[in-house]
């Protein structure tokens, strides 16, 4: 065996053992001793207890081991894979109490905390003896808890591989502080918490301890899980532009081109990436395109409505129209946009109307039919721009509005309370309610009306609610007949006006259905408040809804406010 229980010991226990395909490899001289046995015995006791195949089989297991003096000791097992062997790492259970190092040397915490981006622990024999206040709370774990706790308890199972890799490293290279690896530890909650880990290795008091400085990596996995979805909504409107539109690098370069300039050229989009934009002109139009772009990078000025003939992948001359900009990042000029449609159409007309206007000079009434032509067309692209700029305005609001109601949906409203708790802690007295309206008894009304009188019901609260509210607050459909409205700026007092101003407004207006009136409808309100200083949007929530809750139980068409238990 290459392997060097050395490097195993401080991060995972000093109890181990190897395993092969056909078996036991080697045990730790720790286990040898805690067995008082020796290595050939342990060996054989570990083979009978564990088979290879039942230790290839688990991650986490239990084995009951023999001792010298006739009595026996269970272990708890973690399994994870090295270099083709099966490792064991075992634990003694119970655990037997062991003294906790609060204080180590000073050169220990001077490496730990300059190399940490959030906080720190030190492992002694697979247990923590030290663990910072920033890594408790990354964790969710009290302090208290984390000491004393076993390190593979803490650590995801997929990324107990990669820690015994690390550990190697650390453990038996002395400049190998700055070497990382990132684990997904298992937070109190039981939330899995990304890390990236640089760790080493030091001395003390004849034992060889392991410290890590950890960067918390769970926000930034979420912003980039974020920004591939912004991406990829990006990329889906790009592609359906209905003009063609690609990116260009300085050197002239096509970084990227959306599907129209595919179907207009006839190339496939990988055969287009990568290539001279010049690439698909003839060698006069290419010096043209040349030095308009040479101009566009180093003057910054945009190129508008020009035209320029290119070579479809099938032969056929296209001509097209382009606009030019650039794309600047950081105060640099990174790339050009260039967006152009195909008017080969139009070329062809223009060039039709020419050979006709030499034939007919002497015919103004038919010049001036051809003129009022070209005019129609012109507002034809004119309004298809337009509808063009409407369809997307249009997009936009259907993407962020309930469909039935037409006041916005869960998620803006989710992302609308975000800004709002953003921006009371920006204050320096702010404060912010929340409202969490239910229509009573709506099953009922559904099952006795039909759900087409049940959706008129819904819009006729939405509609109730927005006639009550200021122009700066935000009312959406929280889900089913639950309404939410955020009242800034609003304390506890006011949104109780509110909540009751809407009380009365939907229990006094009458329900139009069908040619016929019926009785109105009544809703339950519940109102939460917070300041500034309280940025967990999830706890007024639940205040607005637990309020929402003790209105329901109270007769229902009234208003509660949550108040704080003592």
């Amino acid at each position: 065996m290459d392997f060097d229980i050395a490097w195993f010991e401080p991060v995972f226990s000093p109890y181990l053992a190897w395993f092969g395909p056909s078996g036991v490899l080697s045990v730790s001289r720790a286990l040898a001793d805690r067995l008082g046995l020796g290595v050939p015995e342990t060996m054989r006791a570990v083979d009978a207890a564990l088979p290879c195949r039942a230790a290839r089989a688990d991650r986490l297991l239990t084995a009951t081991l023999p001792v010298s003096s006739g009595g026996q000791v269970r272990f708890l097992c973690v399994a994870f894979d090295l270099e083709g062997n099966r490792v064991l790492a075992m634990r003694e259970l119970p655990e037997p109490g062991r003294p906790v190092m609060e204080l180590l040397d000073r050169d220990t915490f001077v490496r730990m905390f300059m190399n940490a981006g959030l906080g720190g622990i030190v492992v002694d024999r697979g247990l923590v003896v030290f663990a910072s206040e920033s890594f408790c709370r990354s964790m969710g774990i009290p302090h208290g808890a984390v000491i004393g706790m076993p390190l593979v308890d803490l650590v995801a199972s997929q990324s107990l591989d990669d820690l015994a890799g690390a550990c190697r490293k650390w453990c038996t290279t002395g400049d190998s502080e700055h070497e990382h690896v990132d684990l997904a530890l298992v937070g109190g909650s039981g939330r899995l918490v990304h890390f990236r880990v640089t760790g080493g290795a030091f001395e003390r008091g004849g034992r060889r301890l392991a410290w890590m400085v950890m960067h918390d990596l769970t926000e930034r996995r979420r912003l980039e899980r974020w920004l591939k979805d912004e991406r990829k909504r990006y990329q889906e409107l790009f592609d359906k532009l209905p003009v063609g539109a690609l990116y260009i690098s300085p050197r002239g370069r096509i970084v990227d081109c959306n599907a129209t300039v595919s179907d207009i050229v006839g190339y496939p989009r990988e055969r287009i990436r990568g290539s001279l934009f010049t690439e698909y002109v003839g060698a006069e139009q290419a010096e043209a395109l040349r030095r308009d772009f040479r101009e566009l990078f180093t003057r910054g000025e945009r190129i508008s409505r020009r035209e320029t003939a290119i070579e479809a992948s099938d032969g056929k001359v296209i001509t097209i129209e382009y606009d030019a900009r650039l794309i600047y990042k950081k105060g640099l000029r990174t790339m050009a946009l260039m967006v152009f449609a195909d008017i080969t159409e139009k070329k062809t007309l223009e060039l039709e109307l020419l050979e006709k206007n030499a034939e007919m000079e002497r015919t103004l009434w038919d010049m001036a039919e051809v003129k009022d032509a070209l005019e129609a067309r012109a507002g034809e692209l004119n309004r298809a721009t337009e509808e063009l700029k409407l369809l997307n305005e249009k997009l936009n609001m259907l993407s962020i509005t309930d469909g039935l109601t037409e006041v916005y949906n869960h998620r803006h409203f989710q992302d609308r309370l975000s800004e709002e708790v953003e921006r009371l802690n920006r204050l320096k007295d702010g404060v912010l309610s929340l409202l969490m309206i239910d229509i009573d008894d709506f099953k009922k009304f559904n099952d006795t009306y039909g759900h087409q009188c049940g959706d008129a019901v819904l819009k006729h609260i939405a509609f109730l609610i927005k006639s009550s509210i200021r122009n700066i607050d935000i009312v959406a459909r929280y889900g089913g007949e639950e309404f939410a409205v955020i009242l800034p700026n609003a304390a506890s007092d006011q949104a109780r006006v509110v909540a009751e101003r809407i009380c009365r407004i939907v229990r006094s207006t009458p329900l139009a259905l069908g040619g016929s009136v019926r009785p109105g409808v009544t809703v339950s309100i519940g109102v939460g408040t917070i300041r500034t200083g309280e940025t967990d949007k999830s706890r007024l929530v639940h205040m607005a809804d637990s309020a929402l809750y003790a209105a329901k139980a109270k007769w229902k068409d009234r208003v509660e406010v949550w108040e704080e238990v003592a």
